[in-house]
């Protein structure tokens, strides 16, 4: 492929057009993006295709494209970060990112804080063992380089959902443990999650198949069907089907056609029974400690429901003598994801965590064909699902941007965390803690924290007012209200201009704060701190526009925060840090910044 890198080149095409104007000819010629006609595009080198030079795709990505690229590609980024993008392509650095294993489990990490507090009190009485999950997850994020397996675990989180509020609390082991199955599989097969998730006592618990029985008339005892409606609804195939670009299968009377109904669920039910904790020696029985929850559920055949299961588009699970309640579960998720919905379904909803709330459906269409074959025959391949979803023309293209019903709002937890990122926010000892407090009680937002299994948000929430009258959806303003718009306003003003990022606290009764002072982290504005004479405010805006908001802020946005900015006294280095954290803030608080596009 002809590839031209030059910076310069980048900088003249960042518009995404090439508008050329002859004197011979009135008419604007527009090239690139399908526009090329009346140009003959040729090349000398019969080896290349230099079409790619006019529809942007022979170019490496200019500073705006990297840092755009990667708020949708990663939970937060430094510059640092935009520079390797630049370097390296999109491409090279999916490939890169997608080879990454993880460094460490956040189990193994809960398990290293009850060693600590075993080693300083010689005991476990006494720990903050609720604290444990929050640690680990801050440790492993802030840590780890693997940024793509971070987002899209992520995203996975509020698909496939679990939460602490809920009967285990804040259990560590099982947060942590749930966690890292949607770490581990965020690159591997679709199928091998759904399994890793059905058989987690995390999710046993949270949709009530742990100790599932199987049918007893004489007790009137009827399989738990929670499970059974949520892997279908939520996890896999969606209320109605769906055609491969996610538009609605109508039937003859134009209506929705569902892809179960009450009876399904039912069927369904049967299969989940006879499940129960991995380290129980009989079924039922309950949580024998707080490790219950780490190995996967087992099943006791004995109190599976036995006989014919009849599943989706005509499937029927066989009569199995002896019975095998783990076959028949095989057989379920097989049934559930080889459904022509899952691709579309899901597709979908990972296009709407990472880079639009309203894809068209060709670009649904592009993504449910990805992962119903990732060019090998291979089906529910992540990483060919997650390539299609970052590298498609509708995700990268500068004239989506400046599409109205293109982009997303900025979920909450996950501005937070760009700070913590943007700003490098390091410790003396390379640990981390935060509990991750205040931005959970400022916007109601924090991984694993959902109040019900349909996440913070719901897919197809419409707002009133002109996204419903233009009969779009933004999912992530059903949390946006004018409490968490001024808890949001607030948590800034803490995190930067006070600059209490992160809060930790102890996690044994009587811990000395000396003990965790070097695993606080505070954010670095030293570069910023040296642009904020007035003749050079306008690069400090520059680059915290670049970092944060693909430099989307428009010209009267950033004179009116230049001005602000200006009014301030920048004699002192006390006064110099203000200004740097105040045009943080000004920046995080401005609506082109909230919204992603």
């Amino acid at each position: 492929m002809l590839r031209i890198i030059s910076n310069r080149m980048m900088n003249v095409l960042s518009l995404c057009m090439l508008a050329l104007v002859t004197q011979a000819q009135l008419d604007t010629i527009v090239i690139g993006f399908g526009g090329n006609m009346p140009a003959q595009i040729t090349s000398s080198d019969p080896s290349s295709d230099p079409e790619n030079v006019f529809d942007q795709s022979g170019f490496l990505p200019n500073d705006n494209a990297a840092s755009r690229f990667l708020a949708q590609a990663t939970l937060g980024y430094n510059l640092d970060n935009i520079n390797q993008v630049m370097s390296m392509g999109k491409e090279d650095w999916i490939e890169e990112q997608l080879a990454k294993p993880m460094p460490f489990t956040l189990l193994q990490q809960v398990r290293d804080y009850y060693e600590f507090v075993f080693n300083e009190t010689g005991t476990y009485d006494g720990s903050s063992s609720w604290l444990f999950w929050e640690y680990a997850w801050w440790q492993y994020h802030m840590t780890s380089d693997d940024l793509l397996r971070q987002r899209i675990a992520l995203a996975l989180s509020e698909i496939l959902v679990v939460s602490e509020n809920s009967q285990f609390g804040g259990n560590p082991h099982a947060l942590s443990d749930y966690y890292d199955i949607l770490l581990t599989h965020a690159f591997g097969n679709y199928r091998d999650l759904l399994q890793a998730v059905t058989y987690s006592a995390t999710m046993g618990v949270y949709l009530t198949f742990v100790n599932n029985p199987k049918t007893d008339l004489s007790e009137n005892q009827f399989p738990d069907e929670n499970y059974a409606r949520e892997v279908m609804q939520l996890f896999t195939i969606g209320l109605y089907e769906l055609n491969n670009d996610g538009t609605y299968k109508l039937d003859p009377q134009g209506e929705r056609i569902p892809t179960y109904d009450n009876v399904d669920i039912a069927e369904f039910s049967k299969v989940f029974t006879g499940l129960t904790y991995g380290d129980a020696s009989m079924f039922p029985m309950y949580r024998q400690s707080d490790t219950s929850y780490v190995p996967d559920m087992i099943m006791f055949d004995s109190d599976h429901e036995p006989g014919i299961k009849n599943l989706l588009n005509n499937v029927q699970i066989p009569n199995r003598q002896p019975v095998d309640g783990d076959a028949d579960i095989s057989d379920a998720l097989d049934n559930l994801f080889n459904h022509p919905n899952v691709g579309p379904f899901i597709g979908k909803l990972l296009i709407q965590r990472l880079v639009t709330s309203n894809p068209p459906p060709e670009y649904i269409d592009r993504v449910a064909q990805a992962f119903n074959d990732n060019g090998s025959g291979v089906r529910g391949d992540m990483k060919a699902v997650i390539r299609a979803i970052l590298l498609d023309p509708i995700a990268n293209s500068c004239d989506s941007g400046n599409e109205i019903t293109f982009g997303m709002l900025r979920e909450p937890f996950v501005r937070y965390f760009q700070i913590n990122k943007a700003f490098n926010a390091s410790t003396l000892s390379g640990n981390y803690r935060n509990v991750m407090y205040s931005v959970e009680e400022n916007v109601g937002q924090k991984p694993l924290s959902s109040p019900s299994v349909f996440n913070f948000f719901q897919p197809d929430y419409q707002p009133l007012g002109p996204v419903e009258e233009a009969d779009l959806v933004a999912p992530e303003f059903q949390i946006t209200d004018s409490q968490t718009i001024s808890g949001w306003l607030n948590g800034v003003y803490l995190w930067v201009i006070r600059g209490y990022p992160v809060e930790a606290w102890d996690i044994y009764s009587g811990e000395p704060d000396s003990t965790y002072q070097d695993e606080i982290a505070m954010l670095d504005f030293s570069t910023e701190v040296m642009l904020t004479d007035d003749d050079k405010l306008h690069i400090l805006l520059d680059r915290i526009n670049l970092v944060l908001a693909q430099g989307r802020l428009t010209e009267p946005t950033l004179a009116i925060i230049k001005e602000t900015v200006s009014q301030f006294d920048n004699e002192s280095d006390d006064d110099k840090e203000r200004r740097a954290r105040l045009a943080v803030y000004l920046i995080m608080s401005s609506p082109e910044y909230l919204i992603n596009r």
